[in-house]
C-alpha cells in the first residue's frame, strides 16, 4: 500500500511539474499568469479582426477607431477591444502599458512601436501589431490602406505584449 501511495505521488508530481514547465509564460515580465488557452484565444482574435480590416482595405484616417478608418492606434485598440482586451487609446499609452518584450522573442498579438515625428524613442509615435515572421499589420498613414508589411529593418524601437498587463479586463 506505501509503494502503490509512492508511486501515485510520484505521478503527481511528475504531471505538476510537466505542467509548470510546458505552461511557463514566455517572458518573465509578465504581471500576470494567462493560461496559454486565453493567450492564443486572444492573439487569434485580435489578429482575426485586424486582418479583416486589411482585407476590406479600410483606409487609415487620423484619429479612427473605426470602423470605417483607424489611426495606427486606434487599430490596434480595437482590435483588443473585440478579442475582450481593453488597452489604452494613442500609442504612446500604449507603449507604457504592456511589458516589454525583447527583440526575437515578440510573438502574434504583441505590439511593435516606432519613433515618433520627433524622432526619440521616450515617446512611440507609430505603433503596429506582430502577426509572425518578421511581418505586421498597421494603419501606416494617409492614403495608405490597413497593410501587411514588414517590420524587420524599420528601427523598432521596440516590443511590448499588452495582454500580459495587470489591468487586463479578460
Amino acid at each position: 500500500m506505501r509503494c502503490k501511495l509512492l508511486m501515485v505521488a510520484f505521478v503527481a508530481t511528475a504531471s505538476v511539474v510537466a505542467g509548470q514547465v510546458a505552461t511557463a509564460p514566455p517572458v518573465a515580465a509578465a504581471a500576470i499568469d494567462v493560461s496559454n488557452a486565453t493567450q492564443h484565444r486572444i492573439r487569434y482574435a485580435v489578429n482575426r479582426y485586424a486582418e479583416i480590416q486589411v482585407a476590406q482595405r479600410e483606409p487609415y484616417c487620423y484619429g479612427g477607431t473605426g470602423p470605417g478608418c483607424f489611426d495606427c492606434s486606434g487599430l490596434v485598440m480595437m482590435a483588443y477591444r473585440d478579442s475582450g482586451v481593453n488597452i489604452p487609446r494613442t500609442s504612446e499609452e500604449q507603449w507604457v502599458w504592456g511589458p516589454r518584450i525583447a527583440p526575437g522573442h515578440e510573438e502574434p498579438g504583441d505590439l511593435i512601436f516606432f519613433a515618433g515625428s520627433d524622432g526619440t524613442t521616450t515617446s512611440p509615435g507609430h505603433v503596429g501589431m506582430v502577426i509572425g515572421h518578421g511581418m505586421m499589420i498597421e494603419a501606416f498613414a494617409t492614403g495608405f490602406p490597413i497593410r501587411i508589411a514588414p517590420y524587420r529593418g524599420r528601427q523598432a524601437v521596440g516590443f511590448t505584449r499588452p495582454w500580459a498587463h495587470s489591468g487586463v479586463v479578460l
